[in-house]
C-alpha cells in the first residue's frame, strides 16, 4: 500500500492532527488530599501523570515507559502508587510501584507471559494483593505480596475468575468478586487467618455486581447490583446476615460508586441514555444529592482521603476526557486538566443526538447520530461498537469529529445486546439471536437516510472486536448497501474464535456466543467465513499480532477467504498491538490508510485516475 497523489497527504495530516489530541482518565488522590495522579496519553501512550491542586501546578510526567500504564492506585496514608504495564498490548499486566513522585520504584510481578489484575492496598500499606493467572492461565487466584519479605503469596486458590477488591480495615479478611458468567458475578469474603470463605451472595439466575467495596466498619459491603432488579441500583449488603437492601434505585442503570473513607458518603452515576448523572448519598439520608454537571459521560469517581473532594473524568462528544474536581463545601466543579484539542477550537467539534427507531421486529433501538456541517448529500458512517455487552456513548472521539470534517455523518447504533438498557435488552442477542443485532445495525442507516439526505452509494460500515464481526455480518446480510468496510480486531468464524481466544475468557464468552461443539453447527452457519461469498463491498482489515482476545487468525482467516473468493481486501497488522490500537504513530498509520481506503470507494472510486487517494 503506498501513497499515490498528495491528497492522501493531505488526509495523513488531518488524521495525525485529529488523533494527536489528548485525554486524562483514572485519576487518584494522594494521602493528603494536595494533588492528583492521573493517565494520560500526552507522550503518546497513556502513562502516569502528578498535578498539584493549587491554581498554576503543573502537570510532571511520573512514568516513562513505551508502553502503556493501564490502572494506578495511590495508597492511603504513604506517597506510594501501584501501577500496571502491559507489553506491546498484550494486556498481561505486571504491577510497580512507585513513591515519592518516581524517586523510588520496584516490580511487584515481572511474569511477562501471565495476566496480573490489581486488587488494594492493605491497611498497613505493608501489603498488596491481587489476582493472578500464574497456576493455571484458565483461573485467576488471589494473592498477597508483602514489602516486608518480597514475597508473594497464594491466599485463595479456586478454578474461577476470581479478583481481590477490597482489603478489611482490621486487615483480617479480603473480599473476593468471582465472574461466573458476564452478568452474573458472586462476592465472598476471604478470611486470612484459616483461608476460609464465606459466600455473600447466593442467588438465583443471573446477578450482576459492580464496584463492591468494604466500609471502614467492617460491618456493609457497597455495591451496585441488579440482583432480582431489571436495573443495577446501588445496594448494601450486611455481613452478619448477608441480607441486601437497596439504597437507591431507578428505571435507569447505576454504574458506578466510590466509597468516602470515613464510610459517609458514597458518590455514583446513573447512565441516563448514555448520558451521565452524578448522585452523592450521605449518612443519614435517604435520598441523594443530584450534582451538577455538564452533559456528559462520567468515567473513574475518588474520593480525599478528608471526603471534601471529588475527583472525576468527564467527556463529551465535544469536549476531550479530562480530570475534574466537586468541592464538598463549596459546590464547586472545577476543570484540573486541560487536554490538547491541537489547535482545532472545541466549538468545531459536533455534537451527537440521540435518537430511536424501530427494528424489523418493532423493538426500539437507540443510536447517536452526528450530522457533518457541510451541505447536500452526505457519505455515511456506520459505527460499531464491540462487547457486544458494551454501549456506545457519546464521549469525545476524534476520528469521528475528523470524519464529520470530511463530510461525513457518523451514526451509531446501541443494537440489542448492548449495555446500558436493563437486563433484558442486554440478553436479546444471546447466542441464537446473534443476527438480530446485525438487523438492528441495517435498520439504523434505513432510519437515518429517512431523516438525512444519504448518498446511497457511499455508506461505509466501521466497527472494532464484535464491531468488527458486525461490519463483516452486515456486509454479507446486505451486500448491496455499502460502499465498504473497515474490520479492526474483528471476529470472522465464531467456533475457531471461542476455541482460540485466552482461555481465562472462554467461559464467559460461551455464555454469550454459544458452545462451539454443541452450537457449531449454528455458530458456523452465521460466521462471516462461511458467507464470504456474499459480500461485494471492498474490505480493509486491521489487527495486532499480540491481541489475546480475538487472535489475528480471525483477520487472518477472513483476508484469505476474500482474497479466494476474488474479493477486494486489504489487511495491516501491527507487531506492537494487542486487542485495538494503543500507540499513536500505529493508529495514524492505520487510520489514514483505513480512510484513504475509505475515501476512495465513496468519493472518486471511477473518477479521474489522478484524483486517487487510495492504492491496494
Amino acid at each position: 500500500m503506498e501513497v499515490v497523489s498528495p491528497a492522501l497527504d493531505e488526509l495523513r495530516y488531518g488524521v495525525r492532527r485529529y488523533l494527536s489530541m489528548k485525554s486524562a482518565s483514572g485519576a487518584r488522590f494522594s494521602p493528603d488530599g494536595r494533588r492528583l495522579a492521573y493517565l494520560t496519553d500526552l507522550t503518546g501512550v497513556p502513562q502516569l501523570w502528578m498535578v498539584g491542586l493549587d491554581e498554576g501546578s503543573w502537570p510532571q510526567q511520573v512514568t516513562l515507559g513505551n508502553d502503556r500504564v493501564g490502572f494506578l492506585r495511590y495508597a492511603r496514608k504513604n506517597d506510594i502508587i501501584a501501577c500496571g504495564v502491559d507489553t506491546d498490548g498484550n494486556e498481561r499486566f505486571q504491577i510497580q510501584v512507585i513513591e515519592n513522585g518516581g524517586e523510588k520504584r520496584g516490580l511487584v510481578t515481572d511474569e511477562r507471559d501471565i495476566i496480573h489484575t490489581w486488587g488494594d492496598w492493605s491497611p498497613d500499606e505493608r501489603s498488596l494483593c491481587f489476582a493472578s493467572n500464574e497456576r493455571n492461565r484458565a483461573f485467576f487466584d488471589v494473592y498477597t505480596f508483602s514489602f516486608d519479605t518480597g514475597l508473594k503469596e497464594l491466599v485463595y486458590r479456586q478454578d474461577g475468575n476470581n479478583t481481590p477488591v477490597s482489603w478489611s480495615a482490621d486487615g483480617a479478611s479480603i473480599l473476593i468478586m468471582r465472574a461466573d458468567a458476564p452478568f452474573d458475578q458472586d462476592l465472598y469474603l476471604l478470611n486470612l487467618k484459616d483461608r476460609s470463605v464465606d459466600h455473600l451472595t447466593p442467588h438465583h439466575g443471573d446477578a450482576a455486581i459492580y464496584t463492591p467495596t468494604l466500609d471502614p466498619s467492617g460491618r456493609f459491603v457497597y455495591c451496585v447490583t441488579d440482583r432480582d432488579r431489571e436495573y443495577p441500583a446501588l445496594a448494601r449488603i450486611d455481613l452478619r446476615d448477608h441480607s441486601l437492601t437497596y439504597l437507591y434505585t431507578e428505571d435507569h442503570e447505576v454504574e458506578a460508586l466510590a466509597l468516602s473513607r470515613d464510610g459517609r458518603k458514597i458518590a455514583f452515576t446513573v447512565n441516563d441514555e448514555g448520558y451521565s448523572r452524578l448522585m452523592v448519598l450521605r449518612e443519614g439520608s435517604t435520598e441523594p444529592q443530584r450534582i451538577d454537571v455538564p452533559r456528559c459521560v462520567i468515567g473513574s469517581l475518588d474520593w480525599s482521603g478528608d471526603g471534601g473532594k471529588l475527583a472525576i473524568t468527564i467527556t463529551s462528544s465535544t469536549t476531550p476526557s479530562d480530570i475534574w474536581v466537586y468541592e464538598e463545601g463549596t459546590g464547586q466543579l472545577r476543570r484540573i486538566t486541560h487536554s490538547s484539542t491541537c489547535g482545532i477550537p472545541e466549538s468545531s467539534f459536533v455534537d451527537a443526538e440521540l435518537l430511536r427507531f424501530k427494528s424489523f421486529d418493532g423493538l426500539e433501538i437507540p443510536a447517536f447520530l452526528y450530522r457533518p456541517r457541510s451541505k447536500g448529500p452526505a457519505s455515511l458512517l456506520l459505527s460499531l461498537h464491540g462487547g457486544p455487552e458494551s454501549q456506545y456513548r457519546p464521549g469525545f472521539n476524534p476520528l469521528v469529529q475528523y470524519l464529520l470534517r470530511l463530510g461525513f455523518a457518523v451514526v451509531a447504533p446501541n443494537f440489542r445486546g448492548s449495555s446500558g438498557y436493563g437486563r433484558k435488552f442486554t440478553h436479546l442477542d444471546d447466542v441464537r439471536g446473534r443476527m438480530d443485532t446485525v438487523k438492528d445495525a441495517i435498520y439504523s442507516v434505513r432510519e437515518t437516510q429517512k431523516i438525512l439526505d444519504v448518498d446511497p452509494g457511499k455508506i461505509v460500515a466501521w466497527g472494532g472486536s464484535y464491531g468488527g464481526f458486525m461490519v463483516l455480518g452486515c456486509l454479507y446480510t446486505a451486500p448491496d448497501l455499502w460502499a465498504a468496510g473497515v474490520d479492526i480486531v474483528g471476529i470472522s468464524n465464531f467456533v475457531t474464535f471461542l476455541k482460540n481466544t485466552g482461555p481465562w475468557r472462554r467461559k464467559l464468552r460461551m455464555a454469550e456466543y454459544g458452545d462451539p461443539e454443541k452450537d457449531k453447527e449454528f455458530l458456523e452457519s452465521i460466521s462471516p467465513t462461511t458467507n464470504a461469498h456474499l459480500i461485494k463491498a471492498p474490505l480493509f482489515i486491521i489487527h495486532g499480532l499480540n491481541d489475546p482476545r480475538v487472535p489475528v487468525g480471525e483477520a487472518g482467516q477472513i483476508m484469505q477467504t476474500m482474497q479466494s473468493l476474488g474479493r477486494e481486501s486489504h489487511i495491516m497488522t501491527f507487531q506492537d498491538e494487542g486487542h485495538g490500537l494503543i500507540k499513536l504513530q500505529n493508529r495514524i498509520e492505520a487510520y489514514t490508510n483505513a480512510l484513504g481506503f475509505v475515501m476512495f470507494h465513496v468519493t472518486v472510486k471511477g473518477q479521474n485516475p489522478s484524483e486517487s487517494l487510495w492504492q491496494g
